[in-house]
């Protein structure tokens, strides 16, 4: 925790002090592995056709990525304020996360539902990723901890961090279809 315990010889009384504002270092290369990960996985998880698994399938998704970047910063994990951070987080910050449900269900509508929605709840599930990894590893980073953690204060950031992660995702999908593309021809191509 971010709390250490400093003894005062002079009145023999054990105080503590507060030291979250105190950052704490880690590899940036480790972050952003862990959430780029989630990232892919919460993208991947989004284009599940089973209407509302997706959704808790990327809570799961995100709740891991919490926990493995407490982990790296040496925190303590609850899952309880992790579900209640992610809630905060994205119901309060996002209006079009709330579009996720919807797509969700749209996903059930055969062949264009499925295409729309799921394309759609992909590129939000890995937004809403991103965005939640990178708020709270800066928290992290801080000094922060699971418990100290406000939504409040972070929606800005979190708003700031989802176009970022929807402009992410957006060129993930694109690259991935491009070396999709590029396997089918060399391999439909006739070998020399």
């Amino acid at each position: 925790m971010a709390t250490a315990k400093t003894s005062k010889t002079d009145a023999d009384t054990t105080t503590e002090s507060d030291d979250s504002t105190q950052a704490i270092e880690v590899n940036p290369m480790e972050v952003r592995a862990i959430i780029d990960r989630h990232v892919i996985a919460a993208s991947g998880v989004g284009l599940v056709p089973i209407p509302l698994v997706d959704l808790a399938g990327v809570a799961a998704v995100q709740l891991n990525m919490i926990k493995r970047l407490a982990e790296l910063y040496d925190i303590d994990y609850s899952q309880r304020r992790a579900r209640s951070i992610i809630a905060a987080l994205i119901g309060g910050s996002v209006p079009a996360a709330g579009a996720l449900p919807l797509f969700s269900l749209a996903q059930s509508i055969p062949v264009i539902g499925w295409t729309v929605g799921a394309g759609a709840a992909s590129i939000l599930s890995g937004a809403s990723t991103y965005a939640v990894g990178h708020v709270m590893s800066g928290h992290f980073a801080k000094g922060g901890d699971i418990e100290d953690f406000s939504a409040e204060n972070a929606k800005e950031s979190f708003g700031e961090f989802y176009s970022r992660g929807k402009e992410q995702v957006s060129r993930m999908t694109r690259r991935g279809s491009k070396t999709s593309s590029a396997a089918d021809e060399a391999a439909a191509s006739p070998a020399s």
